[in-house]
C-alpha cells in the first residue's frame, strides 16, 4: 500500500464536504425524480462559477469549467437518486423522505464531486485540463432513463476522458483502490409477470398456481448458477422482490417478481439471460402466461492503468493491476 497525504488546500474542505453529504442524505428522491437533490447541486455548481446545462424534463444535468479551450475535457460524474427502503439511522441528516433513503452512498458520491468542483474553482489558475461534472440521474432503477438517456442528450460530447467511483463500506476509511480491466459487473435488472389461473384453496387442481410456478423459475436459475456457468466466473441471479395473491385460502392467479443479474464477463452474462428466458418460456408450455423485462448495462471496463505507474510505487507487473492508495488528512 503506498500512503499519501493530502495537500492542505485540499484537506481545508473536509468540513464543506461532510456538510454537503449530511445534507445531501436529509433528502434522498427516487430514480428521475431527484429534484431537490438536483436543485441542491446546480445551485453549489453556479456559485462555484461552473456553466450549467439542464435537459428539458429530465433532473440530469452537467456543469463545466473552460480553462482553455485549447485543453482536453475530462469528466467526472456522479449520481444522484436513493434507494426505496427506510433510512435505519437516527441522527441529525436521518432522510426527511419516509421510504427512502441514500444507503448506497450517492450522496457521498455527490459530496466528493462537489468538493473537488469547489478545490478545482479555487486552483483553475493551474489547471492544464477543462473539466465537466457530470450529475447522472435515475442510476438505481434501471427501467427509468438515466446513464443512456445523458448520454443520448449529449453530456459526453467533447469528452477526451471520464473518472467516476463508487464507495465500498469494507474498505478502511481514506483507502482508494483503483484498477485496470473490468472494474464492476455486468448488471441487470429484471421484472417477470406470471399469469396463472385462480381456484380455491380445496381444490388447487383446478388452477394454475403462479406463487408455485415463479419459485420453480427461480429454483431453476439457482441451478443454472450453480451447474451451468464456469465456477472460475462469478454468476450472480438475485431475486429480491415477490408479490402476488390475494386471499390464503386460493390458487394465486398472478405474481411479480423482480431481482438482478451480474456477471464478471459477457459470456456469462448471456447464459444467465439466455437461460432465464428459456425457464420462463417453459412456463408457456405449462398452460401461464408470462412477461419478462431485462434491462441494464455492460460491465464498467477501465483503461490500463498507465497514469496509475506514475502515481504508485513499486511499478504494476501485467499480471497485478489493482493498487491500493492510503490518504491521510
Amino acid at each position: 500500500m503506498t500512503t499519501y497525504t493530502l495537500m492542505p488546500e485540499l484537506a481545508s474542505l473536509k468540513a464543506y464536504a461532510e456538510a454537503t453529504r449530511h445534507d445531501l442524505h436529509r433528502i434522498p428522491e427516487p430514480s428521475g425524480k431527484e429534484f431537490k437533490t438536483s436543485a441542491y447541486c446546480r445551485e453549489q455548481m453556479e456559485g462555484f462559477g461552473y456553466s450549467l446545462r439542464t435537459f428539458e424534463g429530465y433532473t440530469g444535468f452537467t456543469a463545466d469549467l473552460i480553462v482553455d479551450p485549447a485543453f482536453k475535457l475530462l469528466a467526472i460524474r456522479a449520481d444522484m437518486d436513493g434507494l426505496e427502503m427506510p433510512d435505519m439511522t437516527e441522527n441529525a441528516c436521518t432522510s426527511i423522505h419516509d421510504g427512502m433513503a441514500h444507503n448506497c452512498g450517492h450522496d457521498s458520491h455527490m459530496a466528493i464531486a462537489l468538493t473537488t468542483a469547489n478545490f478545482l474553482s479555487q486552483h483553475k489558475e493551474t489547471m492544464k485540463y477543462n473539466v465537466r461534472f457530470i450529475f447522472q440521474m435515475a442510476e438505481e432503477d434501471m427501467r427509468v432513463p438515466g446513464a443512456n438517456k445523458m448520454v443520448e442528450m449529449g453530456c459526453m460530447e467533447g469528452v477526451d476522458e471520464v473518472y467516476a467511483l463508487h464507495n465500498d463500506a469494507s474498505m478502511d476509511t481514506g483507502t482508494i483502490k483503483l484498477n485496470g480491466g473490468i472494474m464492476s459487473s455486468w448488471g441487470s435488472a429484471w421484472t417477470l409477470d406470471v399469469h396463472g389461473v385462480s381456484a380455491h384453496g380445496s381444490t388447487p387442481h383446478k388452477g394454475l398456481d403462479a406463487i408455485r410456478e415463479t419459485a420453480r423459475i427461480i429454483e431453476d436459475m439457482d441451478y443454472i448458477v450453480a451447474k451451468q456457468t464456469s465456477p472460475f466466473s462469478p454468476a450472480v441471479f438475485g431475486c429480491g422482490m415477490i408479490n402476488g395473491g390475494t386471499i390464503p385460502n386460493a390458487v394465486a392467479d398472478y405474481v411479480q417478481a423482480r431481482g438482478t443479474i451480474r456477471a464478471m464477463d459477457a459470456e456469462t452474462d448471456q447464459i444467465l439471460k439466455n437461460s432465464f428466458a428459456g425457464i420462463v418460456a417453459q412456463s408457456e408450455i405449462r398452460g401461464f402466461k408470462t412477461t419478462m423485462e431485462c434491462v441494464g448495462y455492460p460491465a464498467v471496463e477501465n483503461h490500463p492503468p498507465q497514469r496509475l505507474v506514475l502515481l504508485t510505487q513499486p511499478k504494476l507487473s501485467s499480471q497485478k493491476k489493482t493498487s491500493t492508495l492510503k490518504v491521510r488528512l
